[in-house]
């Protein structure tokens, strides 16, 4: 950003002129369908340069840097697909897109990953004002915090943008916490007894990073040698709505969603009938990666048809009419409604529930209900979701109601697919020749 260069080249390529052109595609060429802000990222792209392309590649690098409730493997994939729109794939070896770089720092929470196309956008805008400047000004501005914050203050956004947060964490670590949101430091600040949560409501970003610096230095005083970490489990406790309960097996976090944590669901109602949903598309992905690695697949009656119509004809074959299973109807039916099911003779292996626009509530019931009709069973659950659903998946599923089934927490036997990821396996070579723990390259688990 102070400089012109590139994070995986040698040459130019965070310039203004590339910068002008991302603007244009990305700011200036809204998409409001509803296909992932991956898919649609891709389709605003498509017509730039490849130096734009590669460009943009390199700012999802920098949007995805900081989250750590997104894995390695999903920001690569991410950054890779975007690269791969030059009809090159991104040069080897890349530091930078290792696991220890991209493991992330913090959470980026629901907010960052619902509205993440305006996180971009804020991004790019950033980095626009900062190349009208000189590298003197750039310097001084990452040199300086106040004189960051001012600067940053005056960069256009929509909304309380949690990049701002993270890129000023990035440039100053030594001030600012490892905190994505402004509620967490105010909860914190209050349960600190540092001010009441009514006078902290009305502070600016820089008195929240300042107060938070000040107590940070008291308990190091009170702690010596000790890293202070307010997300450490035994600071946590004292600020998190998040709670420890101790059950039978031992204990299990449960956490109790908040109206910061809902968002507003997609009205299907409204949608065209005529046009087939994107989770179709996605259920004829995993039908046919099923079938390729040699599976019976089941999908409800409800649905089959169009998603039949999206699954190429020689995987069509494997796609089940009746299931082979001898369990009372209560059990069936509710295994009927599962979205997509890969069975090995009269065995569930993997179950698989699609949430685009429902309530993901309604999907992890069905996957609770299922485990409490046949606690023996043993198969792997997934939700399949797009990517800027994932921390809403996953405070969903850390809800005492999922969090203290009898047998165990839902999230043990549940984890999250984000939609790229069912293209991306989809995508692989010689599926036949593989098995389906190559899914646990690509599903994510909630953590505790």
């Amino acid at each position: 950003m102070i400089e012109d260069g590139s994070l995986f080249l040698s040459s130019e390529l965070w310039t203004s002129a590339n910068v002008d052109e991302v603007s244009k595609a990305f700011i200036g060429n809204p998409d409001f369908g509803n296909e992932g802000f991956s898919a649609k990222l891709k389709g605003q792209m498509a017509a730039s340069s490849a130096d734009a392309q590669r460009l943009m590649s390199e700012m999802l690098w920098a949007l995805l840097l900081f989250p750590s409730n997104m894995k390695a493997a999903t920001k690569r994939q991410q950054v890779r697909a975007v690269w791969a729109l030059t009809g090159e794939g991104l040069p080897d070896p890349q530091p930078l897109l290792s696991d220890l770089v991209l493991t992330g720092i913090g959470s980026g929470g629901p907010g960052f990953n619902n509205y993440r196309p305006d996180e971009l956008e804020f991004l790019i805008c950033l980095t626009d004002d900062l190349k009208r400047r000189s590298v003197e000004e750039r310097r001084e501005i990452f040199g300086n915090y106040d004189t960051f914050v001012v600067w940053m203050g005056r960069v256009p956004r929509k909304g309380n943008r949690q990049f701002r947060h993270m890129l000023r964490f990035f440039a100053f670590p030594d001030v600012v916490e490892r905190i994505s949101s402004n509620r967490d430091r105010r909860k914190i600040l209050d349960a600190f007894g540092v001010a009441t949560s009514k006078i902290i409501k009305s502070w600016s970003d820089t008195d929240l990073d300042k107060a938070l610096k000040k107590l940070r230095d008291d308990l190091q005083q009170q702690r010596p040698g000790e890293t202070i970490d307010f997300y450490d489990p035994v600071l946590k406790p004292r600020w998190s709505e998040d709670q420890k309960i101790k059950t039978v097996d031992g204990e299990v976090t449960v956490v109790v969603p908040s109206d910061d944590d809902e968002e507003d669901e997609v009205d299907v109602s409204k949608a065209d009938p005529n046009e087939l949903r994107p989770s179709f598309h996605v259920q004829a992905k995993l039908a046919e990666i099923g079938v390729r690695m040699g599976f019976k697949v089941w999908l409800p009656r409800n649905d089959k048809g169009r998603v039949c119509d999206l699954v190429s004809k020689v995987d069509q074959v494997g796609l089940l009419e009746v299931l082979p299973l001898n369990y009372e109807k209560t059990t069936l039916d509710t295994i009927e409604q599962i979205d997509v099911i890969w069975l090995r003779g009269r065995s569930i292996v993997r179950a698989f529930e699609v949430e685009h626009t429902t309530a993901i509530y309604s999907g992890l019931l069905r996957m609770a209900d299922l485990l409490a009709l046949q606690p023996n069973m043993d198969i792997r659950l997934h939700i399949v979701a797009p990517d800027e659903r994932r921390d809403k998946v996953f405070r969903e599923m850390l809800r005492p109601v999922f969090s203290l089934l009898d047998r165990r927490p839902l999230s043990k036997s549940c984890t999250f697919i984000s939609y790229e990821s069912v293209s991306a396996i989809r995508n692989i070579e010689h599926l036949a020749h593989l098995n389906d723990t190559v899914i646990g390259e690509y599903e994510e688990e909630a953590e505790a």
